[in-house]
């Protein structure tokens, strides 16, 4: 008897695949993830069904909304470690003499201490920088779930 052939799952890249980006505030990198999403019974989109692809996009002081962001966060930081004699406005990226960074505390308060207009500002880089990965990495992506027996349609 003949075996019989197996449904490959369908994709659609547009609804299915998702690129998100962040701030990791512990290694001060901006990180992104490629990822697809799961349908509930109902077929309403889900939770997390698996990531295709994970990377670094930037270190934080290479991106000048983040390089400025972080300036203004260090000299915050310093005015209220020192009393307000502004020690350090970059000390998170000190370097030593010989060129090896010097470990400095992750960030966990920064989001803490932005306004609301810097907060819309880091959340429409992220959106933008999301959408580029997605149209700049769309053949990759559709590739590596194809390689994974996944039938990858543009949309549905």
């Amino acid at each position: 008897m003949p075996e019989r052939e197996k449904v490959k799952a369908v994709i659609s890249y547009e609804d299915d695949v998702h690129a998100w980006v962040y701030l990791d505030q512990v290694d001060k990198v901006i990180r992104y993830e490629a990822y697809v999403i799961d349908y509930d019974e109902d077929g309403e989109p889900g939770t997390l069904k698996f990531v295709i692809e994970e990377g670094v996009l930037d270190n934080v002081h290479e991106v000048p909304l983040f390089r400025t962001l972080l300036q203004e966060y260090h000299e915050r930081q310093a005015d209220a470690d020192a009393g307000g004699n502004g020690l350090s406005l970059l000390k998170a990226y000190t370097l030593t003499f010989d060129g090896r960074l010097i470990p400095t505390p992750p960030l966990l308060l920064f989001y803490a201490s932005l306004t609301s207009r810097q907060l819309d500002e880091i959340h429409h880089y992220f959106a933008t920088q999301e959408k580029r990965l997605k149209r700049e990495k769309k053949q990759r992506w559709m590739r590596m779930l194809r390689a994974l027996g996944f039938d990858v349609m543009n949309n549905l």
